[in-house]
């Protein structure tokens, strides 16, 4: 959609970098979790994460979440005051969307539920 073609890393290197400024996005949000909680508390995180973009849906704004951010948890420290347990999970674009922007326009294909889910009855 972006005229990108593969192997131009300059155009891609270019996009990537739009994580960082959040896509344009008014709000940006940057997602922590204590280091110290039990791997089920990530579940419990991507569920959340999951609510504030349906509950910024409902009000009629769209979201984008960020894994980009994960890796820079060092020089995010140096912007934002986050604790030594505080780990950088992503960051999240908040805001009305621009459709005439061509990335707004993609639409994945997806598999059949029964591609990749069974369901087994007892």
């Amino acid at each position: 959609l972006l005229d990108i073609k593969k192997g131009d890393f300059e155009k891609t290197k270019a996009q990537h970098a739009r994580n960082f400024t959040f896509f344009d996005a008014p709000v940006g949000l940057i997602f922590t979790i204590n280091r110290g909680l039990e791997i089920g508390s990530w579940l419990d995180f991507g569920t959340f994460m999951q609510n504030v973009m349906v509950l910024a849906r409902s009000h009629g704004l769209e979201t984008c979440p960020q894994a980009a951010f994960a890796t820079f948890h060092k020089v995010i420290r140096n912007h934002v005051p986050l604790g030594d347990e505080d780990v950088v999970v992503a960051g999240m674009a908040l805001g009305k969307a621009d459709w005439s922007q061509a990335e707004n326009t993609l639409i994945t294909e997806r598999v059949p539920l029964e591609d990749y889910v069974r369901f087994h009855r007892g």
